[in-house]
Formats: structure tokens, sequence, C-alpha cells
């Protein structure tokens, strides 16, 4: 690998520090000797927040201590983990007065594309001056690879596409719950944030050029996310395509893998006795679909009962799904799903024995909540419903603190001694 070719890497990222990008909740922070991991879906923001980490350390770490090396360069692709040292040669050979006298910060993306690529970042820790992020988009790298291979030596966060909070700042709306015009601003902007989803880079264009693009992620993602990172399975590409695709058409719906077996078996696929599951988990670690699994403390309960699937972005289910579209509620119900995935809920569903669903139950600090989605309680007969549905699972489970989130309806229900909060979903969101 030629070190001119890496300096020249390092010169052109210095140049792109100082990008001005909407500012993202998730904080950074360093611990003594120890690597930060950057993980989440490809194009949710991983690499510019690191771009942002840079200006919030501009006090400490200048522009030129900056080794920025992206392992998505077509021209690094092939480059060997025992080579991996010319970067900090490279670094060094450029800026030599700074080694062991001012702290330096790599940041790697993608590097877990580098076979062995552990090791260089050990090698790095060893020097006290160096602090060290890396960026991936597979989960694998928050509970597998940067967990045991680096052995202890990496701290991991999750990123996500934006928030609706996030959102509201890049479009310089403030949280007035105050007045009738900030509420009505809050109500707007939600509406548009329903339409685009939470992607950072496709805000503000046009509707089609914005499906478009979403429907590339989608297939950048399968492919490389999913396919690529699993190159030694032989994934039948057609097969989980499909399968795939089918999952977005469940989105917020309770599934099952083995129906989806025997209905694409019925379609002529042909693939092995376990790979639905294992393309199931593939895409999960791609943070591409999340599943919950029924509430119940026994293992076994949970494992006979269909799963509930979400899409990292509801708008990039929307364009994978087809002309027909997301019913609405399942639309917001996915919304709901990621802002309380955020906030790190463990999060499972519910179905009485009377066939009533309960959309969440959410459990934090040994606290558990009900959490229903409805579009509206306009209607008496789906209000009704609702609160049959709360009433039964709540008495059963023993739950008091009951949430509905609604589309724009605000009330108190009293119903057999429990008291339903229900919200707008606009004003849940920004919750603290």
């Amino acid at each position: 690998m030629d070190i001119e070719l890496i300096q020249g890497i390092i010169l052109k990222n210095q140049k792109n520090s100082r990008i001005n990008l909407t500012q993202r909740d998730l904080k950074l922070s360093f611990i003594p000797n120890m690597a930060l991991g950057i993980v989440g879906s490809r194009r949710c923001g991983k690499t510019f927040r690191t771009y942002q980490l840079i200006n919030e350390l501009k006090d400490i770490i200048g522009p030129l201590n900056v080794c920025r090396i992206q392992f998505n360069d077509h021209r690094l692709l092939r480059i060997p983990s025992s080579s991996l040292h010319i970067i900090d040669d490279a670094y060094y050979s450029l800026y030599p007065s700074k080694r062991n006298k001012e702290d330096v910060l790599f940041i790697f993306d993608e590097i877990h594309r580098i076979e062995g690529w552990e090791d260089y970042i050990l090698y790095l820790l060893e020097d006290l001056s160096h602090k060290v992020v890396i960026t991936g988009s597979t989960s694998t790298l928050l509970n597998g690879q940067f967990a045991s291979q680096l052995r202890g030596k990496v701290f991991t966060l999750e990123e996500t596409p934006f928030s609706f909070r996030e959102f509201l700042r890049h479009y310089k709306i403030s949280e007035d719950f105050i007045t009738s015009e900030g509420q009505s601003y809050l109500q707007n902007g939600f509406k548009k944030y329903l339409e685009q989803g939470g992607y950072p880079g496709l805000l503000d264009i046009s509707k089609k050029l914005h499906r478009e693009l979403l429907q590339s992620y989608w297939d950048t993602m399968l492919l490389r996310d999913v396919v690529e990172a699993h190159s030694e399975e032989h994934i039948n590409i057609a097969a989980l395509r499909y399968f795939a695709d089918s999952l977005i058409a469940k989105l917020s719906c309770p599934m099952t893998v083995s129906k989806l077996v025997h209905h694409m078996k019925s379609e002529g696929f042909r693939f092995g006795k376990n790979s639905l599951y294992d393309y199931l988990g593939y895409l999960s670690d791609a943070f591409m679909i999340f599943t919950i699994s029924f509430y119940s403390k026994a293992e076994r309960v949970k494992a006979r009962n269909y799963k509930k699937v979400y899409c990292v972005d509801w708008a990039l289910g929307q364009a994978v799904c087809g002309a027909e579209g997301i019913d609405p509620t399942r639309i917001l119900e996915n919304i709901v799903f990621m802002e309380l995935y955020r906030r790190k809920y463990d999060i499972s569903y519910y179905r009485t024995k009377e066939g009533y669903e309960i959309d969440f139950i959410i459990n934090r600090d040994n606290s558990t909540e009900i959490v229903q989605v409805c579009y509206t309680l306009n209607n008496e007969t789906v209000k009704n419903r609702e609160i049959r549905a709360i009433v039964n699972s709540a008495e059963f489970l023993k739950i008091d603190k009951i949430t509905i989130i609604t589309f724009n309806e605000k009330e108190i229900i009293k119903e057999t001694g429990l008291i339903i909060n229900v919200i707008p979903v606009w004003r849940w969101l920004l919750e603290k």
C-alpha cells in the first residue's frame, strides 16, 4: 500500500472536518484506553456524527490532529490487516512533532471490512495519546466482534435516523407547547416527519426522488450489509429480497417465519431449512428490521407465539412496500416503536385469550407500562375496542400506567378504576 495514497486521504478528510450539520442527541464520550464504537443502519448519520465530535473536541484536538480513514473506499478494500500500521505511519510522517506529545483522533469508518482489523485497534490503544472511533452498519459489532475480539477495549453506542426532536431541530422549529401557533408548527412538523421519515440525507427533496433514493438505500443495505457481510453463506439473493419485502409488508403486524417459509416454497423458492431464520438475523444485524416478542416471563411462551416486525424507518418501509402502501395506524405504531427503542425500553406486545391486542408492553427500571397506538378514537366502535383490550390486559397483568398515542387527540379516560392518558403522538415524541 502506497504511503502517499494514505497521506492524501488523511489530508482530504481533514479539509472536510468542519462541516455544519444538525446536532444529534447521541452523546459521545471517551473512556481512557478504550475505543468508541458507533453502530447503526446505513445512512443514518454515523459518519456525520463523528464530524460533530471533531467540533465538540475542537478545544482539545485541532483539525490537523484528526486521522480519518473510510474503508468503503475501493482503494483500501484489499489492504491486509498486517499493513494497517501504514495509517499511523502516514499520519506521523505528515506531523512528526505530534507523536507522543499531542492527542490524535483516529476515526475508522467500516474498518470491520478488513479481516483481522482488531489487532490494529489494540495496537493504537497502547498509546494513551490516541483516541479511536470505529463506525459500522452491523449490530454484530455491538454484541459480537466489538465485544469479544477487542477484549473489553471498546465502548459501543447506537445511532438511528432522526428522532422527531432532531427533525424539528433540523427545520429550526421550537418545542412550543404553550401557544396555539407553536402547537401548529409542531403538528405541521410531525406531518412532514410522517411523510419524509428520519434519514438525514433525504430531507427537502421531491417525493418521487425521495422514494427512489429510499429504495436504493434498501437495495444497498441488502447487498452490502447482508449479502456481502455474509458472503461465506452463499445467500440466495432472490429469496432474501422476497423475504425482506414480505417482512416490510407485515410492518407492525404479528408474523411467523414458518408461515413465510411455506408461502415462499409454494411460490417456487428453494432454500435451506433454516435459511429464512438466518436471513431474519442478518436483517436485524444490519439494523433494517426489528422484532419484538410476546410479553411473558417464560421463554417457551415467547418462542411459540408470533413476533411483531418493525422497520428502522417507516418512510423506508413505505418505499419498499409498493403502491398499496401501509395503513396509517401501522405507520404510527412503527414511529412509536422506534422512539421506545431509542429510549432503551424493553419492548414486547400482548394478546389476550379473547384476541385483544396490546401494541406495546414496555419495561424499564422495574416499571411496566401499557402503550397502545390508535390513529384516532373518534370512531366509537374503535374506541370501545381499544379500551376493552386495555382493561382486560391491565387487570390480568396488574399494570396501572397506561397511554394511548393518537395522531392528534388528547384526553383522560377513566375506566373501571384505571386512568388512561390519551396523548397526540407529536407531543409524546417530545417528552423528556
